[in-house]
């Protein structure tokens, strides 16, 4: 199997700061590549720098077997992007701005019927100016962008920003289509489920650098459970909540709150022996977990 992505030794640095120090990875065809990490790490600034908005002061960026410094025309071509703060032309319409950014893609955008109607954007939502826009209609502009020239790769920075439940939805489904047909993922995204339902493998960098690469299943297994347990009657032992992978407890009276990483299985046969009434679990965000796990580290300002 070819390799879709490859990074090597990527450096970016901001006034002699580095943003970027060192990142390498790669990315096989018609994998699902996850990208996470704190605010600050330098997910945002690696994407701008794969698809060419950013030049790297060091580092070789190949994708779909293109050299981005030298032939970012080829890669735009086969490659649908959404890059981060994505912004459009507010004197435009909306099918001003696809048809502009179809120039750049070049090729023919021939899926953008269908995903206008599965986005739930209009003819009459296209002929208005984009400073009509909601922030959501704007990403669904992006999202559209990024499909409608059936590219061989995508590489979206937080593409469901702004989107409503059930568009999220369809974003998750314009994904799995993508995966069915072939296609390759690089998706950097904070939203913990985005990442678990679409990506298989992911890197987590922190401070410039990619600190681990695994399994998404193994590394997400990871994330704190804020939970909270109501109970019908007291505890009979205030020893009973003492369960490996339990922490931060504070109880009061038959509300008990906690924090819990590890396998959710044995703690939910140890609850099972309790009078409960209600039982609370939230994981926290990917970001807050990810910056817990790999500690408070100085971290530049880039994204």
């Amino acid at each position: 199997m070819g390799m879709a992505i490859e990074v090597e030794g990527l450096v970016k640095r901001y006034r002699r700061k580095p943003a970027l120090d060192g990142v390498s990875l790669s990315v096989a065809d018609g994998d699902a590549f996850g990208y996470v990490g704190p605010n600050g790490a330098g997910k945002t600034t690696t994407i701008r720098c794969l698809l060419g908005l950013v030049r790297p002061t060091a580092g070789v960026i190949r994708i779909l077997g293109h050299n981005v410094a030298t032939d970012l025309g080829a890669v735009l071509a086969d490659v649908g992007h959404l890059p981060g703060e994505f912004g459009l032309w507010p004197q435009l319409t909306g099918a001003e701005c696809l048809d502009y950014l179809g120039t750049l893609q070049q090729r023919a955008p021939v899926r953008r019927r269908e995903l206008c109607d599965r986005l739930e954007l209009s003819q009459a939502d296209l002929r208005r100016q984009v400073r009509l826009y909601s922030r959501g209609m704007k990403q669904k502009i992006g999202i559209i962008q990024a499909f409608q020239h059936e590219p061989r790769a995508l590489v979206l920075d937080e593409p469901t920003e702004g989107l409503d439940p059930v568009m999220k939805e369809r974003f998750v489904e314009l994904l799995a289509g993508h995966r069915q047909a072939g296609g390759t993922i690089f998706l950097s995204s904070h939203i913990l489920s985005e990442v678990e339902e679409t990506t298989e493998r992911v890197a987590v960098l922190k401070a410039g650098r990619i600190v681990r690469t695994g399994a998404t299943a193994d590394l997400t297994g990871e994330r704190v459970r804020h939970c909270t347990l109501v109970l019908k009657q007291p505890l009979a032992d205030a020893a009973a909540l003492d369960i490996e992978g339990v922490s931060g407890l504070e109880s009061d009276g038959l509300i008990h709150r906690f924090e819990f990483r590890g396998d959710m299985e044995p703690l939910m046969r140890r609850l099972g022996t309790f009078a409960v009434q209600e039982f609370l679990s939230e994981p926290e965000h990917l970001a807050e977990t990810f910056f817990e796990i790999y500690g408070d580290s100085d971290q530049g300002r880039s994204r």
